[in-house]
């Protein structure tokens, strides 16, 4: 009996996430809308390579409302957060595109062992560190977007870097 006891302790400590993907973030989307934001993270294998198969997560974190919970993307986020990634067989990493930023590809690898999302600031690749969103409610609460901001650190020389880009 005791066995079967230490036995359930031992899953409820530390087996929920026994069949949870390792994952590594690789940056979030904030707006000025509320204090809730999309994560986006690199979906790894056990030896910490990432996964050809779905590498990449995206989900709510609900800093608003609920502590900083995960919820799940929607249907209806999906068009404004989702995202179309692919393995490029020729340069072994991936390509990634927002929908929302279809004019600004980035290429999701490992660096010294650490999946980073790496896109153009200011002309220059960076490793992206988040993506601000600025916008107005329009008709039926649905936000027009005004502007989006990059964050993130040079490749070569660890810089920030910050762009503005403003949307017609």
């Amino acid at each position: 009996m005791k066995k079967a006891i230490l036995f359930v302790i031992m899953f409820l400590m530390f087996g929920i996430n026994v069949y949870a993907d390792k994952t590594s973030n690789l940056f979030v989307i904030e707006r000025s809308k509320n204090a809730n934001v999309v994560s986006y993270d690199a979906v790894l294998n056990d030896d910490g390579t990432i996964k050809k198969e779905n590498p990449v997560d995206s989900y709510w974190l609900l800093y608003a409302y609920k502590n900083g919970e995960r919820e799940e993307l929607s249907a209806f986020d999906k068009k404004a957060y989702g995202f179309k990634v692919k393995y490029n067989t020729e340069r072994q990493n991936f390509d990634f595109v927002l929908k929302a930023a279809k004019d600004k590809p980035m290429i999701i690898d490992l660096y010294d062992g650490v999946a980073k999302a790496v896109i153009k600031i200011n002309n220059v690749d960076c490793f992206l560190e988040k993506v601000y969103i600025g916008s107005v409610d329009g008709a039926f609460g649905i936000p027009n977007v005004s502007f989006y901001e990059l964050f993130g650190s040079e490749v070569k020389t660890g810089e920030s870097q910050q762009q503005k880009i403003l949307v017609k």
